[in-house]
């Protein structure tokens, strides 16, 4: 009877801890986002729960600047909490400016884990979500990520305990111009393809044309055409479903709407937050997409 009973004791252990997921999203000037989520049935969150994260993350600010020789600061941004019957989500948001190493076209990210006991410090063991910009591609990680997804440019580790000193570390390289353009041309092969023998199609009728009918030609005014007949861009179709949906969406969501493909949806927000039109945050396994200027045509 108590061999049958241990394991059932043990379940219930592991079934109360809580859970923790670190989220960093890595900015392209070096900015990093995190989003820290503990959820369980024993999350004690303290009366002022934005100023004991600021205890928790400026101690370790001040020591990764003097780790990695570069100026930081911290944002505080937001805090929720969520609760469902004995389940708790608290969820925690901060900026964290010069978080990764600039040099020419690549980021290099990791240096601030230099720090000893980094996450524990924070929150202690956790999953980890790391996002990059989609205009950048891994160059090298460590250790490598129990998932990976370069379409969305997510990676994931489980864990924090198996992390080495300074881990995980991640090298992101600028893509080049011409790979840009070819990953384009390959994401919207089939329409210019059809494009193209559309044109071709055209001027061959009109050419046949031309031959048949040597007859003088009347000059006619030129139909104005309606306005209903104006195409909307791929871009003002996502920036009025954002507005339509109150500014913010999943970009899975988008990409649904607006009849996308994951890539080409991942490119043409990536456009519109170069723009700075919008904004995007990881959040699991898909981004939130945010309308930064509502009033923006």
């Amino acid at each position: 009877m108590i061999l049958l009973a241990l394991p059932i004791v043990s379940c219930s252990i592991v079934y109360g801890e809580n859970q923790i997921e670190y989220t960093i999203q890595i900015e392209s000037d070096g900015t990093a986002v995190w989003i820290i989520t503990e959820t369980g049935t024993n999350v004690t969150v303290s009366p002022n729960p934005l100023a004991e994260l600021e205890n928790k993350v400026m101690p370790l600010v001040a020591v990764a600047e003097n780790e990695t020789q570069r100026d930081m600061s911290v944002e505080m941004v937001s805090y929720k909490y969520d609760r469902s019957g004995s389940y708790v989500v608290a969820e925690y948001a901060f900026f964290w400016k010069n978080f990764s190493k600039i040099e020419n076209t690549r980021i290099l990210v990791g240096d601030v884990f230099q720090v000893e006991d980094f996450f524990l410090q924070l929150y202690g063991e956790g999953e980890v979500y790391m996002t990059y910009p989609s205009e950048y591609i891994v160059e090298n990680v460590l250790p490598s990520p129990h998932e990976r997804d370069d379409s969305l440019q997510t990676l994931r580790w489980l864990g924090t305990r198996d992390f080495a000193h300074g881990q995980p570390m991640v090298i992101l390289t600028r893509k080049s111009s011409t790979s840009g353009f070819l990953e384009i041309l390959a994401q919207n092969a089939v329409p210019i393809g059809g494009s193209a023998a559309l044109v071709a199609g055209a001027s061959v009728g009109f050419y046949i044309f031309r031959r048949r009918k040597k007859k003088k030609v009347r000059i006619g005014k030129i139909p104005e055409f309606p306005e209903f007949l104006g195409v909307e861009s791929d871009e003002e179709r996502a920036v009025k479903l954002l507005k339509s949906s109150g500014g913010s969406l999943y970009q899975s969501v988008i990409a649904r709407q607006c009849r996308f493909s994951k890539a080409k949806t991942s490119q043409l927000l990536a456009v519109l937050e170069n723009k700075g039109i919008v904004r995007r945050y990881k959040k699991g396994r898909d981004k939130i997409v945010v309308l930064i200027e509502q009033d923006k045509k």
